[in-house]
């Protein structure tokens, strides 16, 4: 008894640690919406006065993420880079591990360690450093913080000279050199996954950063980094629904592949999608283009392995308009409720003893499964947990899942001149971010259930054997209140547990739900630049006007939309 009343003082111990998941849930709701009404202001505003942020610093580069975006969206690029660096400082010290925080979420959840960011969501943050000084590098004018008399933060304009663009320009290029060595770490930490560890945006908008800076080298690392994404989108990207209508058997046989053969594995395990079919021919198209253009004598041969059919894809000049659109917001990362068995965990001293708590656990305090909700986690995040049987002992539990979502349909640019539209183009999806989002809760939940499922145990097992030990000193004198006694103690201890317990849904929640990019070529004119989505009904919106002053001048276009 004195035993059990140890074990029940470190079990109410325990569940004093309980989760401010329900906090972080509402501030990531709120800026989801403002971020995509476009109220940036007011995200900012909730952002800098949430008492999530401000009592827990575990989330600091998460509040830093959302930060930098905001910034971004408010048109305030230079304190979007400013954030953004303090993010990936904090990032890449996070890499070594505290100790002291990895021990705590072994008592309590995982809202309680330190936030590291999802490998995509590090991936991001060198993506908004590129395209902020991309775009700084068209701005008349840059944003800039000074202390006025009274010590307050006043903000002012700053004009940008010619130079000043260009330096901008040229720091993209710097960032895309970061980005790029990132990814070579990620590719070789993670090889032979088929999970995220390369970025199609690293590809193509590095490409178009090259290309408008111009030199020789420049446009021939741009041809390179094409060339990189068509193999880039085969294969990897084909884990991801969007492109790939078999992504389930492709992700399942994947270890297989290196001793298939490509031919094989596109022709088993490749269903291309229609969102693949557009890029594809974006690529195939600047893969040509651009391999005519640097290597005259010898284009046929260089385009040989990228297997371009000439009759269908036709040379384009390089595009003096940059298109580039963000979708939405990303799917929120949601809790999920699952079950599981209890089985060995009740206690290790002997069968017997496992087989009467068992027994006591599901016939006197009913830890079986609702009928018709028994979900192991597979089947929502494609594990297999076979070991866990319907007919034992169960608890109940959450994790994390991605918000059920498809990429919308084919997204296509109209250019109208006065009342006539003069000119139609796809703007192909390059990053299907809810796929990935998906891939990185299936990746964290493989690491994340046994060390759930062992601490979970624990905290049960405590409270069960403490529900028995009241059982049966009650159960001589009546049956019926040692089982209501067992039963409502239970009832308690298992509420404290389920409030430890909810699901870390952390997200870099302000994040596209697609990136989109393309190029055109526009003679001098002004034009009104519309979006429609092909298969959804009134769809068309604008999203807003250019003037080209002169063919050989170039345009960048960014624009977040929601449809």
């Amino acid at each position: 008894m004195v035993r059990v009343k140890k074990l029940l003082f470190y079990f109410l111990c325990i569940t004093l640690l309980v989760s401010c998941a329900s906090r972080g849930r509402k501030i990531s709701r709120e800026l989801r919406s403002m971020v995509k009404q476009g109220d940036y202001a007011n995200a900012l505003k909730s952002l800098e006065a949430s008492e999530f942020f401000k009592k827990n610093p575990e989330s600091k580069l998460l509040y830093l993420m959302e930060k930098g975006l905001i910034y971004h969206g408010l048109g305030r690029y230079a304190k979007s880079i400013e954030v953004f660096e303090e993010a990936k400082t904090l990032a890449r010290k996070q890499y070594t591990v505290r100790i002291s925080k990895k021990l705590k979420t072994y008592i309590a959840n995982e809202s309680s360690d330190i936030y590291y960011g999802e490998k995509y969501e590090l991936s991001t943050l060198f993506y908004y450093q590129a395209l902020n000084h991309f775009i700084l590098s068209y701005k008349d004018e840059v944003d800039h913080e000074k202390l006025a008399e009274k010590g307050e933060i006043k903000l002012e304009w700053k004009k940008q000279s010619d130079n000043d663009k260009r330096q901008s320009l040229f720091r993209a290029r710097a960032e895309l050199l970061a980005w790029d060595s990132f990814l070579k770490d990620l590719k070789n930490e993670r090889s032979g996954n088929p999970v995220f560890k390369n970025d199609l945006s690293a590809k193509i908008l590095g490409a178009r950063i090259h290309e408008t800076i111009g030199t020789s080298q420049d446009r021939e690392i741009a041809y390179q980094l094409y060339k990189d994404a068509s193999i880039l989108l085969i294969k990897n990207y084909n884990a991801y629904k969007a492109f790939n209508m078999k992504n389930v058997d492709y992700v399942k046989s994947f270890e297989k592949f290196p001793k298939m053969g490509m031919e094989k594995v596109v022709k088993d395990y490749i269903s291309m999608s229609t969102h693949q079919k557009e890029l594809k021919n974006f690529l195939d198209e600047k893969v040509l283009s651009l391999s005519k253009k640097l290597r005259p004598r010898t284009w046929r041969r260089e385009i040989a392995p990228f297997k371009i059919d000439t009759k269908k894809i036709k040379t384009q000049e390089t595009g003096n308009i940059s298109i580039l659109i963000e979708e939405g917001v990303i799917p929120a990362k949601i809790p999920s409720k699952q079950f599981f068995g209890l089985g060995e965990s009740l206690t290790k001293e002997s069968p017997a003893m496992a087989m009467l708590l068992g027994s006591f656990a599901a016939d006197v305090l009913g830890l079986m499964p609702p009928a018709g909700t028994y979900d192991p986690v597979g089947a929502n995040v494609g594990m297999v947990v076979g070991y866990v049987a319907a007919t034992q002992a169960a608890i109940s539990f959450e994790l994390p899942v991605i918000e059920e979502h498809h990429a919308k349909g084919s997204f296509v640019l109209e250019v109208w001149s006065d009342k006539s539209k003069v000119k139609e183009k796809i703007i192909p999806l390059v990053n299907p971010m809810g796929d990935i989002a998906e891939q990185a809760v299936v990746e964290q939940s493989a690491w994340l259930y046994p060390k759930l499922g062992a601490r979970l145990a624990t905290k049960h097992v405590i409270a069960i054997l403490a529900a028995y030990a009241t059982y049966k000193s009650l159960k001589d004198q009546n049956e019926f209140l040692a089982k209501s006694g067992a039963v409502l103690q239970y009832v308690a201890s298992s509420k404290g547990i389920e409030a430890s317990e909810q699901a870390d849904t952390r997200q870099w929640a302000t994040i596209p739900a697609s990136i989109r990019m393309t190029e055109l070529n526009l003679l001098p004119g002004t034009y009104n630049l519309k979006l429609r989505v092909e298969g959804l009904e009134n769809s068309t919106k604008s999203i807003g006007q250019v003037m080209v002053e002169s063919k050989k001048k170039k345009y960048f276009i960014q624009k977040r939309v929601n449809f």
